[in-house]
C-alpha cells in the first residue's frame, strides 16, 4: 500500500485488488483499478488498455500493428539504444523529476507529483525505465506496481524544436522502451501491463492520438473502478467537506485537488 499525507487526512492507495493491512494507519483508502465496484461507496469507472504478459513473447509482439512492429524492430537493430530498468529508484528521483518536468513544460502538461513518487518508492512500488542513446536519455517511464501488475503512471520524452530525424528517433525509442519494459516485467512474472488509461472522449486530436498510440500495441480495452473508502471518523467527515469545497471552487478556478498522488488518469504517449 502506498501511503500519502493529504491536506487534512492520510490516504492509502491499493492497486489491482490489493487488500489493506489489518491496521492501515490511514483515514481514507483509495482502491485503484479494481475489477468490480465496492458496494455502498463512491466508485468511478475508468477505461484503460491492458497487455497480457502471461502469453508468449511472440504472441505479445504479434498483437502490435504493422507500423509499431516496424519501428520497434528498427529501434532494436539500428538506433543503438540502451535500456535501464530501475527497480530501486530512490537515488534517481530528482533525475526523473528534472527530465519529466522539462517535458511537461514543453507540452503544457502537469508536472510530476514528487510526493507520490517518494511514497511509491518508499513502499517499494515504483519502477523507472530509461531509453538512452550514446549516454543521452531520450525517454523515461515511471510505473506503479502491485503484485503481478504494472501501471504506467508517467512517460516523458523531450524533443520539442528538434529536427524531424531526432523526433522520429525519440518516437521509436519510446515504442522500443515499452517493449523492453514488457519483456522485463514478464521476466519478473508480471502478468498485467496497464497503459495508464484511455481517453473516453476522443474529440480532441491529442487525445485520439494518445489512444491510437497505446492501441497500436494491441491488448484489450478494459473497464475498472476507482473506489474511495473512509476508514476513520476523520475520513468520513473530510470527504463531504472536500467535495463541497471543490464544488464551490469549480465555477471560478477549476477543481482543487487536495489529495496527493492523483495524476491525470491517462498518461501521455
Amino acid at each position: 500500500m502506498i501511503r500519502l499525507k493529504g491536506t487534512a487526512t492520510t490516504y492509502g492507495d491499493l492497486w489491482f485488488g490489493e487488500e489493506p493491512p489489518r491496521d492501515p494507519g490511514v483515514d481514507i483508502l483509495r482502491y485503484r483499478c479494481r475489477a468490480a465496484p465496492i458496494a455502498g461507496v463512491r466508485c468511478t469507472p475508468f477505461l484503460s488498455q491492458v497487455t497480457d504478459l502471461a502469453i508468449g513473447e511472440a504472441e505479445i509482439s504479434g498483437q502490435f500493428n504493422r507500423d509499431c512492429r516496424y519501428k520497434v524492430r528498427r529501434a532494436e537493430s539500428k538506433d543503438e539504444l540502451h535500456a535501464e530498468f530501475i527497480a530501486d529508484p530512490q537515488s534517481r528521483l530528482d533525475e526523473f523529476r528534472a527530465f519529466f518536468d522539462t517535458f511537461a513544460r514543453q507540452q503544457a502538461h502537469e508536472q510530476c507529483d514528487m510526493q507520490w513518487l517518494r511514497a511509491a518508492c518508499d513502499a517499494g512500488q515504483l519502477v523507472f525505465t530509461i531509453a538512452s542513446r550514446h549516454g543521452e536519455a531520450l525517454v523515461w517511464h515511471a510505473y506503479a506496481t502491485a503484485g503481478n501488475a504494472a501501471w504506467l503512471q508517467y512517460t516523458g520524452s523531450c524533443f520539442r524544436d528538434r529536427e524531424n530525424d531526432y523526433r522520429a528517433l525519440v518516437g521509436r525509442a519510446n515504442r522500443w522502451l515499452h517493449w523492453k519494459d514488457m519483456l522485463q516485467f514478464k521476466k519478473l512474472d508480471f502478468v498485467r501491463y496497464d497503459w495508464g488509461g484511455l481517453f473516453e472522449d476522443e474529440s480532441a486530436t491529442v487525445h485520439a492520438g494518445i489512444n491510437d498510440f497505446k492501441k497500436s500495441f494491441g491488448g484489450r480495452v478494459e473497464r475498472t473502478y476507482d473506489c474511495i473508502v473512509p476508514v476513520t471518523l476523520r475520513g468520513r467527515i473530510y470527504l463531504p467537506l472536500r467535495d463541497a469545497w471543490r464544488k464551490w471552487r469549480m465555477p471560478s478556478s477549476g477543481p482543487a485537488e487536495t489529495a496527493p498522488g492523483v495524476a491525470p488518469r491517462t498518461t501521455r504517449a
